[in-house]
């Protein structure tokens, strides 16, 4: 009996699996033939996202994708290439040099040149019997002129156009050309190195100009757009974010004096040496700073001068010739604790004078090397950036009232009457 039922069981099982196998071979068949039909192949998982509404994978995108190149088409006209040329200069004259940041090509190779006419003259004192002639070296003709590149942008319609200081620094002959080709011989206006702005002008009416926007309220995140000739390569246009607002150029080995610019605003829209005096813009295609400088050692971080920094001195460029700061005539430093026994002074603070100017304002007014500035009407000096700062206050020409210590003494305090001098500029180079 129990045979019998194992047969039964042996039959039913394989009839089972009869019935399996022929479902799947027509499971297959008939998914074949969809896959033939529409060519997509079949899909055993239902993904989650299917069951999503295809309104909520939507993303959002702006209402105009071309918004930047919208708002290029209306800056290209306003921004320009400006070139650069030194004139040749005789042997033993000074050549034109620049701040770290000055974008100009590097001739430094005279010396390659001078070390292998040195090797020759050597050689033909050692073996005079050889007949040839030292190979002539620049200095044998002077200094080779330089050339160099930048960028700037017009804010005038008659022909004012802006760009960085140290573009022109010790440069002679300036060429400006506009977005059409159009190329115009320029004069230089004036300069304010402190602030590493400059003013070129070029013979032309009717110019497109750039909108000043407020450098205050720009925003970390927010779009930036330069516009320039970097490596001479004309109206190139890159686009980032600004990356911050407030860098302080001494992080960047830049000096801080307070006459100078106190934040930079970082991007990393692309800047490249050719950039310098081109353009920062918002959204809007507003200038928002005036591009200036560039980490060689880094990718994607350039700086511009915020805009609200040199207003003034544009505006008194293009008026006066140039940017007037009133001054004293001194060089002076800190005083502090630390100091006072290296300055063999009695004071704990103020600004110390190193240096007097002949002639100058503290001169006239009896301020000698050694004094202790301690005070200007009222107000207490701290330090040299007090003392600069307070002096920035006043017009040139009017007479303050100064404090001092002579000597550094606490015994021996002198109030002099200076009437504020203008400041001599020339000696500071732009970007340092």
């Amino acid at each position: 009996m129990n045979n019998r039922n194992e047969a039964v069981w042996k039959y039913v099982s394989i009839a089972l699996m009869a019935v399996i196998v022929v479902l799947l071979l027509f499971t297959l068949a008939a998914l074949t033939k969809v896959q033939r039909v529409t060519g997509t192949p079949p899909n055993f998982a239902q993904s989650a996202a299917l069951k999503t509404s295809p309104s909520q994978l939507e993303v959002e995108t702006p209402d105009n994708i071309y918004w930047v190149a919208n708002l290029v088409e209306k800056a290209l006209p306003f921004v320009v290439h400006v070139r650069t040329r030194t004139i040749p200069q005789k042997s033993g004259e000074e050549s034109p040099g620049g701040g770290p940041f000055k974008e100009l090509p590097n001739n430094g190779g005279n010396n390659d040149s001078n070390n292998q006419s040195d090797i020759w003259k050597r050689f033909h004192q050692q073996f005079p019997w050889f007949d040839f002639q030292v190979p002539d070296t620049p200095q044998d003709y002077g200094q080779i002129p330089q050339e160099g590149v930048g960028s700037g942008f017009i804010v005038s319609p008659d022909g004012y156009l802006v760009t960085n200081a140290h573009v022109v620094d010790k440069m002679e002959g300036f060429t400006v050309m506009l977005n059409d080709g159009t190329e115009y011989d320029a004069k230089l206006v004036g300069t304010d190195n402190l602030k590493d702005i400059a003013v070129l002008k070029i013979s032309a009416k009717n110019l497109p100009t750039a909108v000043l926007g407020d450098s205050d309220k720009v925003r970390i995140g927010e779009p930036a757009i330069a516009i320039g000739s970097p490596f001479g390569l004309e109206a190139t246009v890159t686009e980032g974010i600004v990356s911050t607002t407030a860098r302080d150029p001494s992080e960047l080995s830049m000096p801080s004096d307070v006459r100078r610019v106190r934040t930079l605003i970082q991007t990393d829209a692309s800047i490249n040496q050719g950039n310098s005096g081109g353009p920062l813009l918002n959204a809007k295609g507003e200038v928002i700073g005036v591009n200036q400088a560039i980490l060689p050692y880094g990718r994607g971080i350039g700086f511009a001068i915020p805009i609200n920094e040199v207003k003034g001195s544009i505006d008194q460029i293009i008026k006066r010739g140039k940017v007037a700061y009133p001054g004293i005539g001194v060089y002076v430093q800190d005083v502090t604790k630390d100091y006072m026994e290296e300055l063999k002074v009695e004071v704990d603070h103020g600004a110390y004078v190193r240096q007097v100017n002949a002639g100058g304002a503290a001169d006239k007014a009896g301020i000698q090397p050694g004094d202790v500035v301690l005070e200007i009407e009222g107000v207490k000096i701290n330090g040299a950036d007090d003392l600069i700062t307070e002096i920035q206050k006043y017009d040139i020409g009017v007479k303050v009232t100064v404090l001092v210590a002579r000597k550094g003494l606490k015994s021996n305090m002198k109030k002099v009457s200076v009437i504020l001098d203008e400041l001599d500029t020339s000696e500071f180079t732009p970007g340092r």
